[in-house]
């Protein structure tokens, strides 16, 4: 792929994902102010993680990082046709493992819902159950919205599989604001089930175009699909960090401040999503396909660059968003959740948790970028040895902190594994060759982090002496004479990616004069 062609794709799906994860905010915003901490908060947000968890312990990044590599393999070496053939096997078995998993969910409801939160009340765990057999469902659409997902993106269309979730965002925004008064909750639980399938449809017509020739009667007992079969359980185990931290995080929560702690994690992990989500998911998702195909043909070194650029990029991009959320939790928080149901007390709360939260968003960041380029390589043992030891270390701190645990220490907990995770990740890439260590690359991160660091200095300074009247001052402010403090620190101290910038700028410039 040609370097500007990257670079406009790349552009193109950030601005998507960008007006996806603010309409994903905006979600968040509505139903924090129409439910805030209470117990219907509690239920949904615990009724909501429930299929989606069990999914991604069944499933997972499998879908996609299963399917992509394969698919690509045959596709260069076999041709598109039965590549496509593949690809209906694949969604045969997809659509198998999902119904099951709907099934065991809408039968084992009321299990599942004292499984994960065990400290709830009676009355919110009974509504728990009722909303999880609402959404099961969705595990299907999920399932399939994904397969649509690999496929486009392994045929160059990446525009389509960054607006899913626009779209299911924007459903769900329309019910708050017009019929959430009416329904409530249960509402809410059907426009989410209705948000999945639509993000499986509206792709359907360009998979359609894009040569999609879907057979129920495809067999799945073919060489391809046990060829990717054989990938599941590391492919899997390498992704069960996130959930089990989920599934951990909400058991502990459930007994921390009568439940309120589960509603102020996953407020705060909404956010952390949107943040870390808005660039490591432009990378991964637009670089994994790349990966494949330079897999398939051999070319680890532009394999290599590709994933060493993208970490030093993403490293230049979230330290100091990090270091910027982890200063500015309380103002952020308040900001966009305080209102409505939504107390003060929550915001204290749910500042908390993102505080901690924002640790580990460089290193969730980075293991993305080094899973994928595993998965891509079908060398899927390596980030599934990394995932155990660090779910293994999850489990030691949980068992070893266990009820001293507050809101924000459930959450350090979970970037401290993000951090085990990556370091063994990088281990792993750096000793099989998947990535080249270059002391240029090293100095520029260190350079990223050291500079979003001093600038969090400044902007906590800045915030102590400056007197702020109103929520909007107190956080766009310290927020503004952060960036300029990053952006002098990084051009001062030569940082490339800084320089790259730069010269960006003014080349668009030159250009904007040379058409005057």
């Amino acid at each position: 792929m040609k370097q500007r062609s990257f670079a406009k794709t790349a552009f193109l799906m950030g601005v998507i994902i960008l007006a996806s994860k603010l309409m994903g905010l905006a979600r968040d915003v509505l139903t924090a102010r129409a439910f805030g901490t209470t117990d219907y908060a509690i239920a949904y947000e615990t009724a909501s993680k429930l299929p989606l968890t069990i999914f991604d312990f069944v499933l997972g990044g499998v879908v996609t990082s299963a399917f992509i590599p394969i698919y690509n393999s045959i596709s260069v070496k076999n041709g598109k046709k039965q590549a496509v053939s593949f690809l209906s096997s694949y969604i045969n078995l997809i659509l198998l493992i999902t119904l099951a998993i709907t099934a065991f969910g809408e039968i084992f409801a009321p299990l599942l819902v004292k499984f994960i939160a065990p400290e709830l009340s009676e009355a919110t765990a009974s509504l728990s159950v009722s909303l999880t057999r609402i959404m099961f469902p969705m595990v299907i659409f999920v399932g399939l919205a994904f397969s649509f997902v690999g496929f486009l993106q392994s045929e160059g269309e990446y525009n389509l599989p960054a607006v899913i979730s626009l779209v299911s965002n924007v459903i769900m925004c329309t019910y708050l604001l017009t019929l959430s008064d009416k329904f409530g909750v249960t509402g809410l639980a059907v426009a989410m089930l209705v948000g999945w399938i639509m993000q499986a449809l509206v792709q359907l017509p360009t998979a359609v175009k894009k040569g999609l020739k879907y057979s129920p009667k495809s067999r799945i007992n073919t060489p391809e699909i046990t060829r990717a079969a054989k990938n599941t359980i590391p492919i899997l185990l390498a992704t069960w960090t996130t959930p089990l931290c989920s599934l951990i995080n909400t058991r502990i929560a459930s007994g921390i401040e009568n439940g309120r702690a589960i509603t102020a994690l996953g407020y705060a992990n909404k956010l952390y999503i949107i943040i870390v989500g808005l660039f490591s998911f432009v990378a991964t998702n637009l670089l994994f396909p790349y990966f494949s195909k330079s897999a398939a043909e051999g070319n680890r070194d532009e394999s290599d660059r590709l994933t060493r650029t993208s970490i030093k990029t993403l490293a230049f991009i979230i330290a100091p968003i990090s270091v910027g959320v982890t200063t500015l939790a309380e103002p952020f928080i308040s900001l966009i959740y305080e209102n409505g149901s939504f107390t003060h007390s929550d915001t204290l709360l749910t500042a908390e948790a993102l505080r901690c939260y924002a640790v580990g968003m460089i290193f969730s960041a980075v293991t993305e970028i080094l899973t994928k380029a595993f998965f891509a390589a079908e060398d899927n043992k390596k980030p599934m040895y990394s995932a155990a030891i660090a779910m293994v270390v999850n489990i030691l701190l949980v068992a070893v902190f266990g009820d001293r645990l507050t809101t924000g220490g459930v959450a350090l907990v979970t970037s401290a594994v993000a951090a085990v995770n990556m370091v063994l990740n990088l281990a792993f890439a750096i000793k099989t060759g998947l990535v080249s260590t270059r002391k240029n690359d090293i100095w520029d991160i260190i350079k990223s982090v050291v500079c979003a660091m001093a600038m969090g200095a400044v902007i906590a300074v800045f915030a102590h002496f400056v007197p702020l009247n109103s929520r909007i001052s107190a956080l766009l402010l310290p927020t503004l004479v952060g960036v300029i403090a990053y952006a002098i620190l990084a051009a001062v101290t030569k940082s490339s990616e800084m320089a790259m910038l730069i010269d960006f700028v003014k080349s668009k410039f030159k250009r904007g004069e040379r058409a005057e």
